[in-house]
């Protein structure tokens, strides 16, 4: 049974993580101090830091609860769209969740990739295997549409795929290129999918 202190770690953590996660949620992952977050929970800095490592670390920790967050949405989608069984729809219903997530999270999902751009490899490495774990949700319709292909195959056009998507979400968001819509960006998303299907049953055939 945990002890009594073990249990307030505990309690800390979580407070830390959720009050970290409504404020990047608000204001950006950059806006994030050590001190506000302190005076928030009621604790001193230092007691942070003998939850986490650093500032980073506990940036992590939440950035796997929004990693987390997204994959209960898929699990969400596909549980309401039944009729999604083709790799198609699949696929496509992958993408505009996605999509609808970062419309819904656009802060918390930017975090992800700010702070992946100046970790080190310890973190690096976690960041990958989670995304890994992410993309294996493409993977699994794909082995149906691609069923001669190879595991590494697989895994480098299911990369390749997400790529092409991410880019639509990520110029949208942030508004470089060209300005669009959320209703634009599901547009161009749905293109660049049944496009990519439809070469791949071409192939296939």
């Amino acid at each position: 049974m945990a002890g009594k202190t073990e249990l307030r770690r505990d309690r800390l953590r979580e407070t830390l993580l959720e009050i970290a996660e409504r404020r990047i949620a608000e204001n950006g992952y950059r806006a994030l101090t050590a001190r506000e977050l302190a005076a928030e929970a009621g604790c001193a800095v230092g007691a942070i830091y003998n939850i986490f490592k650093d500032m980073d670390a506990l940036v992590a920790a939440m950035n796997t609860r929004t990693g987390a967050r997204l994959e209960r949405a898929v699990a969400e989608a596909f549980a309401k769209n039944a009729e999604a069984g083709t790799p198609k729809r699949q696929l496509v219903l992958l993408g505009r969740t996605y999509l609808a997530f970062v419309v819904e999270n656009p802060l918390l999902w930017s975090a992800i990739f700010e702070q992946s751009a100046r970790l080190g490899k310890e973190f690096a490495e976690k960041r990958e295997a989670e995304n890994t774990r992410l993309v294996g949700h493409i993977v699994r319709p794909l082995k149906v549409l691609l069923p001669g292909a190879g595991e590494e195959r697989l895994a480098l056009v299911a990369r390749a795929l997400f790529a092409a998507v991410h880019g639509i979400v990520s110029l949208g968001f942030q508004r470089r290129f060209l300005a669009e819509s959320p209703k634009e960006a599901e547009e161009q998303i749905v293109f660049i999918v049944e496009a990519f299907c439809d070469g791949a049953a071409l192939q296939k055939g």
